[in-house]
């Protein structure tokens, strides 16, 4: 059994449609990651906000015992 030309044709025409959605999918998943990534940062400033103002509560309170 030979194999023709319009078999591997429509061999490559498959790969490309399956490479062209795995690209697609690599994408969708960077910026996923970027934005992941962003909250990440954003929430890790309010934890640091947070502590400062804890800390800043806890001088207060020892300046006012003396």
């Amino acid at each position: 059994m030979a194999i023709t030309k319009e078999q591997l044709i429509e061999e490559r025409t498959k790969l490309q449609t399956e490479f062209d959605a795995v690209r697609k999918d690599i994408v969708q998943i960077e910026t996923q990651l970027g934005s992941l990534r962003s909250n990440l940062n954003a929430l890790n400033g309010a934890i640091q906000q947070t502590n400062k103002m804890i800390s800043m509560v806890e001088e207060k309170k020892e300046d006012e015992k003396l």
